[in-house]
């Protein structure tokens, strides 16, 4: 399906020109737009942190917050530093930085295994998997940092196991582990336990698992883990914690009923394949009779097939598990899907892939249509400029592709990278002006301004757009608190709560989930 050639120069400049694109795109206006989805949450403890100079205790709006341990908001704390700024940069930079690390990695590890031109493939087709290169790429999000972390110890428990290194091997992988475990919590146990028995029961080597170096990972992972809850232990009680992560892994898996459930079954391995396209197109080539004995040719392949079905298995029979849960199964479904193309030298695959590829190219050479019926595009300045950049690399690629033989496959992953540096240059832009989100940062900025050093809070269990807490606390720079008494100052109240024997002024009103929030100033007596 895949032409084993060596590449030669037209495809090298062109996986060295779509590198820069890619690079380009997913870091260009990656800060202008507001934060929102689970963004202003993962800042706000973030910066709750740093405002109430403790690191061990994740809150939000000053409550206390038990659903992810804290590592994520130390990245972010670490990157608010360096960036010097509670920007929505910041909070998304290290969720694109990690998800270009994986894709080295992942070159670095195919490269050594399995040759130069398999892991050019794997590495760029992990690089622009759809449903990152689209949505995921454009948000502050745990998910590409967790991937990183929970990716690092499978490459590690094969690189380490090959070479009998079994210190390095299970101090590399309980290390991350822990990590991974103080990231997003006791998803990481299944990963790691998965990982560990398909490598050694696949190698023979079980007793492996009862020496000295594997109870030694064991007791750092303890170590890391237990000095966490200990330093937490220092300021709260650690019992929230372990009810709430057993009660959410608990409802992950078993939510929804019977037939909830059995549409997962059907849906789950579906959205697998769409969500990393251009891979998922390679899928045909596993229909083979002698597909098993091709994929045990490799170890590392099949290696790489093991750790995906056995991991992969735990989220499909999990009704609440979504893909971006296996974002860290990414490189070992891409490596098989990649070496077995190589393999297949079946005509009719070549000449579908050659169509697609021409279909691609000539679908995106009709994009710049979009400038004469522009609907909400006519936000964009310089649209049509944008259009015609797109149209210009479209034209470029398809000469490429026709004149200089690249293969079908690489004009995809190409088409991709032009895909995302559209979207880069588009949405970023339509996300400033037409969403909620942006009505909210707006609010965020104006109660700031308006409560400026005045004491501001919570009346009772209020609820509000965490995006406006975001940009209220990132402004005021402290901890937007929960209060059940009114003083003189400013707060956010329902109107049942209004006060009834105290003067007060209403400033503004906004609602959250349907029910009116109100702004409301006391006055001093």
């Amino acid at each position: 399906m895949i032409s084993q050639q060596p590449l030669i120069r037209s495809e090298n400049q062109l996986v060295v020109g779509c590198l820069l694109l890619l690079i380009f795109s997913f870091f260009y206006q990656l800060g202008i737009y507001p934060l929102f989805l689970e963004e202003p949450r993962r800042g706000l403890i973030a910066l709750e942190m740093i405002f109430q100079d403790n690191l061990w205790v994740p809150t939000q709006t000053g409550d206390l917050y038990f659903r992810k341990p804290p590592v994520y908001n130390w990245v972010l704390i670490a990157s608010y530093k360096f960036f010097g700024g509670y920007t929505e940069f910041a909070t998304r930079f290290f969720s694109v930085f990690s998800h270009l690390l994986l894709s080295l990695i992942t070159f670095l590890f195919t490269r050594k295994y399995l040759g130069h031109l398999t892991a050019v493939f794997v590495a760029m087709s992990l690089l622009v998997a759809a449903d990152i290169l689209v949505y995921f790429s454009t948000l502050g999000e745990i998910d590409l940092f967790y991937a990183l972390i929970t990716a690092i110890p499978i490459f590690a428990t094969y690189h380490y196991g090959e070479k009998g290194a079994y210190w390095k091997l299970f101090l590399v992988v309980y290390l991350f582990t822990a990590i991974g475990f103080l990231t997003k919590g006791l998803t990481s146990l299944p990963y790691a336990a998965i990982t560990l028995l398909v490598y050694f029961i696949h190698k023979r080597q079980f007793k492996a698992l009862l020496k000295v170096p594997h109870f030694a990972g064991i007791g750092l992972f303890a170590i890391i883990v237990g000095g966490y809850f200990y330093m937490y232990s220092q300021y709260q009680d650690v019992g929230s914690w372990w009810t709430t992560l057993f009660a959410e892994s608990a409802d992950k898996a078993t939510n929804g009923g019977l037939v909830k459930w059995l549409g997962h079954l059907v849906s789950f391995p579906l959205d697998t394949i769409k969500n990393i396209l251009p891979a998922g197109l390679l899928i045909p080539v596993l229909f083979r009779k002698d597909i098993l004995k091709v994929l045990k040719k490799d170890p590392v392949v099949w290696y790489a097939v093991l750790v995906f079905v056995f991991n992969f298995l735990v989220y499909w029979f999990s009704t609440e598990a979504k893909s971006r849960y296996i974002y860290p199964l990414f490189p070992f479904l891409i490596i098989p899907l990649v070496y077995v193309a190589f393999q297949s030298s079946v005509m009719l695959w070549k000449k579908v892939l050659k169509i697609m590829a021409l279909v691609f190219v000539g679908l995106f050479a009709l994009v710049p249509l979009v400038g004469f019926f522009p609907g909400q595009l006519a936000v964009v300045t310089n649209l049509n400029l944008i259009l015609s950049i797109v149209l210009i690399l479209v034209l470029m690629l398809g000469y490429m592709f026709l004149s200089k033989h690249v293969r079908p496959y690489l004009v995809i992953i190409a088409v991709m990278a032009i895909l995302k540096f559209g979207f880069s240059c588009i949405l970023p832009v339509t996300r400033v002006l037409n969403t909620g989100a942006a009505e909210d940062r707006s609010l965020g900025y104006e109660i700031a301004e308006l409560t400026q050093d005045q004491p501001l809070y919570r009346y009772g269990d209020l609820r509000m757009s965490l995006t406006i807490v975001f940009y209220i606390e990132a402004t005021r720079e402290e901890v937007l608190y929960q209060k059940s008494e009114y003083e003189p100052g400013f707060y956010f109240c329902y109107a049942r709560d209004f006060p009834k024997n105290m003067d007060y002024v209403q400033h503004s009103e906004f609602s959250y989930s349907g029910e009116p929030v109100f702004l409301i100033e006391i006055k001093k007596p």
